[in-house]
């Protein structure tokens, strides 16, 4: 099995989110997946369980789990596999997912629907990332959104609350419960002149911090489009943790979320680790 490890929403190497895409896994079973993803320990691997002209099916694992879908796995996948071509289509849990490769290096995808949930308190929003309630931006309500892995939407009041935020555990699970629920905080304004939006995401009651979630960026799309706003969008994630990170929104009638993919190393899996993680396991 061929391994190659890319970042993506990279605008320069050794930036982004990092990913590793396994080629030739149609072998492996669920739990070698998993094993192997817990192996690599990056937010998500990917693995592709078969390709044919164009296409190719699909299976996302974090350390802990599978996801239906996830935004940086799907547009590094589409990249590893065919960054020769106009375009790139994946099959995973969620459903197809088309990547385009537009000039200028970004890669788009257009994701699965956004289901939008119930709302969240000011007060519990601020709870939640630890911040005084005035911290809280009161024009973007707080809500849940699912796009395969759901998320709790805040925005605070620029880059000094994001900074300060840190989820509090015994907040989450009161108001959460789950940890499969991530929290993904933003305000206007960003690192760069040219972004309109920073933001963080915090999975599993907020003890690791995800560098770019394009998953997340998307149900903040739908989000934002159901305020009234439309356009092209930038959205910086990942600089409070040495990963700065850019991510592309198109928000229209149909959202498209695009990022830079950059290469960072290929090799092969050793026979004896593919034998360990194929044979029956205890």
């Amino acid at each position: 099995m061929e391994c190659t490890i890319v970042d993506v929403f990279a605008e320069t190497p050794l930036s982004g989110n990092q990913l590793a895409v396994v080629r030739g896994a149609c072998h492996l079973d669920t739990s070698a997946m998993q094993a192997i993803a817990l192996e690599m320990n990056f937010s998500e691997t990917s693995f592709v369980v078969n390709e044919h002209s164009g296409e190719a099916r699909v299976r996302i694992f974090t350390p802990a789990r599978e996801l239906p879908f996830a935004g940086h796995p799907t547009l590094g996948t589409a990249w590893v596999l065919g960054r020769d071509r106009d375009s790139y289509s994946l099959h995973l849990q969620a459903g197809c997912v088309q990547v385009t490769f537009e000039a200028g290096g970004i890669a788009w995808m257009k994701p699965p629907p956004v289901e939008q949930g119930e709302t969240l308190s000011v007060g519990s929003a601020a709870a939640l990332l630890g911040l005084p309630s005035n911290d809280i931006d009161t024009r973007y309500p707080c809500g849940f959104a699912t796009v395969g892995p759901s998320f709790a939407l805040i925005g605070v009041n620029g880059l000094d609350a994001l900074r300060r935020a840190r989820v509090r555990p015994d907040a989450y699970t009161d108001l959460l419960g789950s940890s499969e629920i991530g929290v993904f905080a933003f305000a206007e304004g960003a690192y760069s002149v040219d972004a309109h939006f920073a933001a963080r995401m915090f999975h599993h009651r907020g003890l690791r911090e995800d560098p770019a979630t394009g998953s997340a960026t998307t149900a903040f799309a739908a989000h934002i489009r159901s305020l009234g706003v439309r356009g092209n969008i930038v959205v910086e994630q990942g600089f409070e943790i040495g990963r700065p990170s850019r991510l592309y929104l198109d928000v229209a009638e149909t959202i498209r979320v695009g990022g830079k993919v950059r290469p960072v190393m290929t090799g092969r899996f050793d026979p004896g680790c593919v034998d360990a993680v194929t044979s029956a396991r205890p």
